[in-house]
């Protein structure tokens, strides 16, 4: 797998291999940062924001953002040897001073009070994760003001009615869905 666009743009990043594990593919990411670059001007702000990418796997979304200007991430995964793998990456593409890597079950995190701008929330499907992280970081007081929270899920995935109403953008690609949520 490579980064598609910025800095380190077409270099390798690590995968896994024999772990049950599904990456975010390309299209997916480009669709995503067209996205932001298009319809949430990633270039006005990107430079100063962080990230917190929950259930991080190889790090892929936080090293792309990184690649395009985005200023600093906190990446977390519990399990330990996708953790060792994402490690790797971090300091492959000599992110560590950029990066934050946390190596526990996201629930179980404490989260910095109003330190994100932007949260990607990619947990592995059919598990039922989704809504109860966007409960925890909302809930946690984590987001700065107009922060965006992106969700990748199953491309039929249904969040919960109280969760609906902050959906700004969902737009699928094959059987997977990115959905872009506002709560402040």
């Amino acid at each position: 797998m490579k980064v598609t666009a910025g800095l380190y743009k077409d270099k390798k990043i690590n995968t896994f291999s024999n772990l049950n594990i599904r990456p975010t593919s390309n299209k997916v990411r480009q669709a995503l940062f067209n996205i932001l670059i298009n319809r949430y001007r990633w270039n006005e702000w990107c430079h100063k924001a962080n990230l917190l990418d929950v259930f991080s796997g190889s790090g892929i979304i936080s090293i792309e953002a990184l690649s395009r200007k985005l200023n600093s991430a906190t990446l977390i995964e519990e399990n330990k040897n996708v953790f060792k793998v994402l490690e790797n990456n971090i300091i492959k593409f000599k992110l560590v001073k950029k990066v934050e890597l946390i190596n526990k079950n996201f629930f179980d995190v404490v989260l910095k009070k109003k330190a994100y701008d932007i949260v990607y929330i990619d947990p592995p499907y059919y598990l039922g994760y989704i809504d109860k992280a966007i409960q925890k970081i909302v809930s946690s007081g984590a987001l700065k003001k107009g922060a965006l929270i992106i969700c990748e899920a199953e491309k039929n995935y249904e969040y919960n009615d109280d969760l609906k109403k902050y959906i700004l953008l969902r737009k699928s690609y094959g059987k997977t869905s990115v959905t872009f949520f506002n709560f402040l």
